[in-house]
């Protein structure tokens, strides 16, 4: 087992004995997608890597609920909403700082000799695997585009 399936584990039972109902759904949820993701993969273990795209894939889509349902004046199912988000970011590393993500930006295009936007995809294919879990996709393509379109 791996270290994030032993927390998430050891938390699914704190909130059976707490009786808190929503983290208890919102952990069973994550464990659940975790287990498709292992399906998808024919039964190979989940890597630390998969698992914290799965954990994106779940904030992102509650993030999107929060939107939904504040556009339509669903203001309790928003709320639902954000706490499930705050218990899903747990589950992920320290995010990086917009000052730690333009460094990285700069690093990575100096090092790959990036010289326009035409460069965009091979600086994201390096960049992605060093960010995932710890920088949304969204942010680190708009400061690699403007990065690169500013050279």
């Amino acid at each position: 087992m791996l270290p994030f399936e032993d927390k998430l584990s050891d938390s699914i039972k704190e909130a059976m004995r707490a009786r808190d109902q929503l983290r208890l759904d919102t952990l069973r949820s994550m464990k659940s997608a975790l287990k498709y993701k292992q399906v998808d993969k024919k039964q190979e273990p989940v890597t630390e890597g998969e698992a914290l795209q799965v954990f994106q894939t779940l904030i992102k889509q509650r993030k999107e609920s929060i939107e939904q349902f504040e556009a339509n004046g669903r203001a309790e199912l928003a709320v639902k909403e954000k706490a499930e988000l705050v218990i899903i970011q747990s589950f992920l590393p320290q995010a990086f700082t917009d000052e730690e993500l333009k460094a990285m930006v700069d690093e990575t295009v100096k090092r790959l000799g990036a010289a326009g936007p035409k460069d965009m995809g091979v600086v994201m294919k390096d960049l992605t695997p060093k960010t995932t879990g710890r920088a949304d996709g969204k942010v680190l393509s708009e400061l690699v585009k403007q990065r690169l379109s500013s050279q």
